[in-house]
């Protein structure tokens, strides 16, 4: 083969490489670099033939590199999709938790608190819609969160709303939500009615929703749909209502201040939540409930109050009922010097507003005398009601099952 010949068959050779390269084939590029030796062939064809062989490594290089991608991508969607199970059954876990902590986590012994939940339990997998009236501070949402999570909306949302926190014209659009476009620089927001979609729109203090918000609040309850602010097109809606007001609702309606056919429509049930005063066995209850509470959280151990302590809170009538208790056990847990609280500890509110600790009426004295004995009824009267299982006893109580134990140990109670 003569010289000349030699460059069209390289030349051949290389256009060859070149389509296969097109075709997505990668030759083995050690046979071009061979052609690299010096003196066999002329200097542009050893360059041209080193300059595709280089080519052929850096696209080897960059194919095993992609190799090695798509691999730890495999592996990273196999990681994702353990994550996403794991992710769905820490959800169903949390679903369940917030079912029993919503609809089991309503303390005390009293007659009117089980009254209560004896109401919560018949009313909650219903349609109805429920008002819950009660003072500030007796529990209305925690009322109605156990009604919501003992449902079978439960796995929907539930969306609460503070009627009095917002003026009439925020009041609306968080309500209904708001279209885009209708003031400058207003971009589209979803209401709480449509965020509570197929779950339940909670309405605290509805007693001060404005009559003008009230009147369209009620179509959304009788044709269930609403328009957002500056909207026309009608949404389709499938909630249900539950409000709540520290005001009696009847005689609001008898001064012209709530629109008679809205509370009739969101009073189809109503719960009445007693205050707290009215029901001096259950503080005994929530005291050790929110201390156990507070303690965990505080990390600190064996935190109790002592008898004189103990005595100014249960006569103590708690205006603000069972949120004021709460920071009155966290105050306490948090700036005792010890793990016992003594009246020292309380706050001045609590020290001045008790009735006295040894006065001369009888009647004062029957509740705080002895704490062991309202201890032991208490305990008696969980025991019953729980049907003798100690776990929910326990909870009935605000305390641990190991608590229990020990209050039982104490008392001679074991058997029991």
């Amino acid at each position: 083969m003569t010289e000349k010949h030699i460059p069209t068959k390289l030349f051949k050779e290389l256009i060859r490489i070149a389509k296969d390269i097109s075709m997505g084939k990668h030759p083995d590029p050690k046979p071009l670099f061979e052609l690299t030796k010096e003196g066999v062939y002329p200097s542009p064809i050893t360059e041209l033939a080193e300059s595709f062989g280089i080519m052929m490594v850096k696209i080897e290089t960059r194919e095993f590199k992609l190799r090695q991608i798509i691999e730890r991508l495999k592996t990273a969607n196999q990681e994702l999709r353990k994550t996403q199970e794991l992710l769905k059954e820490q959800n169903r876990f949390l679903e369940k938790d917030l079912r029993e902590r919503f609809a089991n986590n309503i303390i005390g012994s009293s007659d009117a608190i089980q009254k209560v939940i004896g109401s919560i339990e018949k009313v909650a997998d219903t349609h109805l819609n429920v008002l819950i009236e009660g003072e500030t501070g007796t529990g209305k949402e925690l009322v109605a969160k156990a009604i919501h999570y003992d449902s079978s909306r439960a796995e929907f949302p539930f969306v609460a709303l503070n009627c009095a926190a917002l003026p009439e014209s925020l009041l609306e659009s968080e309500l209904f939500g708001i279209e885009k476009g209708v003031a400058t620089g207003v971009s589209c927001r979803t209401g709480r009615i449509e965020q509570a979609n197929r779950g339940t729109l909670f309405l605290d203090e509805i007693a001060d929703m404005p009559l003008a918000s009230q009147a369209k609040f009620l179509r959304v309850l009788e044709q269930r749909e609403f328009e957002r602010i500056g909207g026309r097109q009608p949404i389709k809606v499938d909630l249900r209502v539950l409000s709540a007001s520290n005001k009696n609702l009847e005689e609001e309606v008898a001064n012209g201040r709530f629109r008679a056919d809205l509370y009739y429509r969101i009073n189809v049930v109503k719960i009445f939540i007693p205050p707290l005063r009215e029901r001096k066995e259950d503080i005994y209850l929530l005291i050790n409930h929110f201390t156990n509470i507070s303690s965990l959280v505080m990390k600190k151990q064996n935190v109790s109050f002592s008898e004189e302590a103990m005595k100014l809170l249960l006569n103590y009538d708690w205006p603000g009922n069972i949120r004021e208790l709460k920071n009155e056990i966290e105050r306490c847990v948090a700036l005792a010097s010890s793990s016992t609280i003594d009246v020292k500890d309380l706050s001045d509110k609590i020290k001045k507003g008790s009735a006295p600790i040894n006065p001369p009426e009888k009647a004062v004295l029957d509740v705080t005398v002895n704490l062991e004995k309202l201890e032991q009824e208490a305990l008696r009267k969980a025991l019953s009601d729980a049907g003798g299982n100690k776990s929910e006893a326990a909870r009935k109580l605000g305390i641990s099952r190991e608590g229990l134990r020990k209050k039982l140990i104490r008392y001679n109670m074991a058997s029991q």
